[in-house]
């Protein structure tokens, strides 16, 4: 009982003299701040919610409480670790143009081409000392003896390396290594049915050789790793010549090779002679043979780059200046041969001489300048199945159906003339299919075809 003032409870009176107890206090501040915390937002609420309570003497969870909320859970430190901003650092920090594997100095594909350009030069040099004397001495020193089991029709020596590459009547493809004599693979060249192969030449020599095949089919193919037994890889192919007339006794595809500019030059059972950027696969030019009949055999000049010489299966060779336009290109035709021209060549060196050859035996000599020859060697009369020149050494082979060889210089006179296998009881050579000089070292290929392949060299004791 007392006069203006509340009896509470405990009959305690508030400190404040307002008659309210402390308790009753904190319950009304507490319904305020509900209140409030409807239209303010969650840590605006927490915040005042635990000011509050820290004012009454709550703790900070009985705050978090009183809003429905518990209280957020300091975040885990990230364990996950990248190198890519590092690494992101180093490769900017360097130019972004940089020179290729190629072009790098120290990488390993420019010591492999620095290695071949020094061996190829070796090679190239020891040749040149025997290529002096090549027209003096004997080409009858018989250094291998290759059974390829199926006859041959076409050769080709690699410049640097020591292969010697076949091709059969059909479209399987031997590479054989002429000094230990062991044949290194065989595949086929994926011919139609039918066809057969016609046309053996390397491209890039001077670095990682690429071998082309031509078949009567009028398609080239080239090949990468011809010489690794299941590794070979066919690179690109494409049809060369689409006009092929037909023929009972045709010459199929033949091309040469030009590798200073990359043009390939396909012609044979057609009356055009087609120029192909080989990179592109364009046809540059087309050149009118003006023959009526095939071309059985190509050169080109690989000096000036503007000669091209064709054989002709009516005994012609033709002359022709890529210089012109293509209708007026033909500029000179030799009419001496009487018959089928086995081999036509344009000499690199030497005298830069052309020499032709046809079945009847007869091989004359050539200046482009003029219509009549200057030489004539009558190596045999008829059955010539093969003529072969070398591009550096004054030295050429006529290979015959009567089972023999016979070896000139270029002014005319007789070096060897091979019909027996070297030894005691040596039995006769076959029928010559197939003759092919290497392009630098004095070295002959014949084929005959019983399958066997002898390589000549100059002998050593002449």
């Amino acid at each position: 009982k007392g006069g203006d003032g509340a009896v509470g409870g405990g009959g305690r009176v508030d400190a404040n003299g307002d008659g309210r107890s402390g308790s009753l206090r904190r319950q009304q501040q507490q319904q305020q701040l509900l209140h409030h915390s409807r239209h303010q937002s969650v840590p605006a609420n927490f915040a005042a919610v635990a000011g509050a309570a820290g004012a009454g003497g709550a703790s900070a969870a009985a705050a978090a409480a009183a809003v429905g909320r518990s209280p957020t859970p300091m975040p885990a430190p990230i364990s996950v670790q990248s190198r890519f901003y590092p690494w992101s650092c180093e490769r900017f920090s360097r130019p972004c143009m940089g020179v290729t594997e190629e072009l790098d100095p120290h990488s390993e594909v420019s010591a492999r081409r620095q290695w071949r350009t020094a061996r190829n030069q070796a090679v190239i040099d020891e040749a040149a000392r025997v290529q002096k004397v090549a027209g003096r001495k004997k080409l009858d020193d018989q250094v291998a003896i290759l059974d390829n089991e199926v006859e041959m029709t076409f050769m080709e020596f690699h410049p640097y390396e020591p292969f010697l590459v076949l091709a059969d009547l059909k479209e399987q493809i031997s590479v054989w290594n002429w000094v230990t004599g062991q044949r290194v693979n065989r595949f086929s060249n994926g011919n139609s049915q039918g066809s057969r192969l016609s046309s053996l030449k390397f491209l890039n020599d001077f670095d990682d050789a690429l071998l082309l095949v031509g078949s009567d089919e009028g398609v080239v193919r080239v090949w990468r790793n011809w010489s690794q037994r299941g590794e070979e890889k066919l690179v690109t192919a494409w049809r060369a010549l689409s006009d092929l007339l037909p023929s009972s006794r045709g010459s199929g595809l033949v091309c040469d090779w030009e590798q200073d500019t990359g043009h390939l030059f396909a012609s044979g059972d057609a009356r055009v002679v087609r120029v192909w950027n080989a990179e592109r696969e364009l046809c540059v030019q087309d050149i009118p043979t003006g023959a009526d009949s095939c071309v059985t055999s190509m050169s080109v000049d690989r000096l000036g780059n503007s000669l091209l010489v064709c054989g002709c299966g009516d005994g012609t060779v033709r002359l022709y200046d890529r210089r012109l336009p293509p209708r007026e290109a033909l500029v000179l035709t030799l009419s001496e041969h009487k018959g089928w021209v086995v081999n036509v060549h344009l000499q690199k060196g030497a005298g830069r001489e052309l020499i032709t050859g046809s079945v009847a035996g007869d091989v004359k000599f050539w200046d482009p300048r003029f219509t009549r020859s200057v030489k004539t060697i009558q190596a045999f009369q008829g059955a010539a199945t093969a003529l072969a020149v070398h591009d550096n050494a004054p030295v050429l082979a006529c290979g015959s159906l009567h089972q023999f060889i016979k070896i000139f210089s270029t002014t005319g006179d007789t070096l060897s003339h091979i019909r027996y296998h070297d030894g005691f009881l040596g039995q006769r050579i076959g029928p010559i299919s197939a003759l092919a000089f290497h392009p630098h070292k004095v070295f002959l290929a014949a084929g005959s075809t019983d399958s066997i392949v002898s390589i000549y060299a100059c002998d050593a004791r002449s």
